[in-house]
């Protein structure tokens, strides 16, 4: 509400300029108009002697005194008010338009933080600014009859503009996460809001996302702790358990709500928390504990996914980086759609390259990991 009072009571420099020459502006045809009418009289006599162009005026030797100084004098004040005010003002219009800019984007981002913890309350499922949570989620059988209430992994969103496109974020927001306890917020997809509301989401979201760096380093970092290295060990990227750990980054511990990891799309329940069911008694077999890229949301990665899809794995490293383009096939036989397969090497936000969420090391370990997936069934 701040922000909001800001934009709409707020007067730049170059707004009150524009204001006072508008008001003398106003003042000067007022005065103007008080003269005529007071100097005006009632019609008493014939046209001939009311017409002003058929009256005399000032002789000569009336003009030239102060009547005509005060004349000139008016119109050099009008003069230079014109010409020294109106380029000022214009002079400050590109200044006005860039903070009228950076005000509403203010104003936007106010709006999506009131919608993120309050309306729509997303910090619910995806934690205080975007770190990453847990959502309850009901699983139901293939007759739809309840099996068990269950915690799901929610995702971080202070990285998911570091992988997608503001496109691709409205596309998810607009018609959620089938299978998941995401639903549709948008009004294509039946949910309750409006165009403007999930751009205000998104732009909430861009401003708590992290820098590529920092993801970068949390993902080192993660991965130090997961594999048990110390600060000063080297990280050996050829190693496959170092492709698995990246594969399953969060698994165990929730770090970033999976957002990172290939298998919270790739693995059927990779997301379920087991240990959390209700009741306890609850058969989870059928939908945890699935091998590594056996397929859920994404596809399946194990039977050879090169060359059956990727003919090495340098080309698979390079779809990771930077993901499919809507409409746009990729590899050997794929094609991607709105909101799936991101790249996690690069922003899709900027023209700047490898600023996105994990180094091309990271990510060579995880295509060499997905190229061993099945290879001793």
């Amino acid at each position: 509400m701040t922000d909001l009072t800001t934009a709409i009571f707020a007067a730049s420099t170059v707004e009150a300029i524009g204001t006072v020459i508008a008001l003398l502006a106003v003042v000067a045809v007022l005065v103007y108009a008080a003269f005529n009418v007071r100097a005006g009289r009632k019609e008493v006599g014939s046209e001939l002697e009311l017409a002003a162009n058929l009256k005399p005026y000032l002789n000569d030797d009336e003009l030239e005194t102060k009547k005509l100084d005060r004349a000139l004098t008016a119109g050099l004040a009008g003069l230079v008010l014109v010409g020294v005010g109106l380029p000022a003002y214009w002079l400050g219009e590109p200044g006005r338009h860039e903070g009228a800019e950076e005000q509403f984007a203010s104003v936007f981002e106010s709006r999506g933080e009131e919608l993120y913890t309050e309306g729509a309350q997303c910090n619910a499922c995806h934690g205080p600014e975007g770190v990453g949570g847990v959502a309850s989620h009901t699983i139901l059988d293939a007759d739809n009859e309840f099996v068990a209430q269950v915690n799901w992994e929610s995702p971080a969103l202070d990285t998911v503009l570091l992988r997608y496109d503001r496109d691709e974020v409205y596309y998810i927001l607009e018609y959620g996460r089938p299978y998941s306890p995401m639903p549709a917020w948008g009004e294509g997809g039946g949910g309750p809001l409006t165009e403007q509301q999930l751009e205000n989401l998104i732009d909430y979201m861009a401003s708590i996302q992290v820098t590529s760096e920092e993801s970068k380093d949390a993902v080192e970092s993660q991965l130090r702790a997961q594999l048990e290295l110390g600060e000063d060990a080297d990280i050996d990227y050829s190693d496959l358990a170092t492709g698995e750990a990246l594969f399953n980054l969060g698994q165990d511990n929730g770090f970033a709500g999976g957002a990172y990891s290939c298998g919270r799309c790739h693995t059927r329940g990779w997301s379920i928390n087991a240990d959390s069911a209700a009741p306890e008694t609850a058969d989870l077999d059928p939908y945890v504990d699935y091998e590594d890229g056996s397929g859920g949301y994404g596809p399946s990665l194990q039977g050879g996914i090169i060359p059956r899809q990727f003919a090495n794995v340098e080309e698979l490293a390079e779809f990771l980086h930077v993901g499919a383009e809507r409409g746009v096939p990729y590899g050997l036989n794929g094609l991607s759609g709105d909101g799936m397969m991101p790249g996690f090497g690069d922003n899709p936000n900027t023209e700047e390259a490898e600023d996105g969420m994990m180094t091309m090391e990271m990510i060579e370990a995880i295509a060499r990991y997905v190229e061993s997936l099945g290879e001793d069934d």
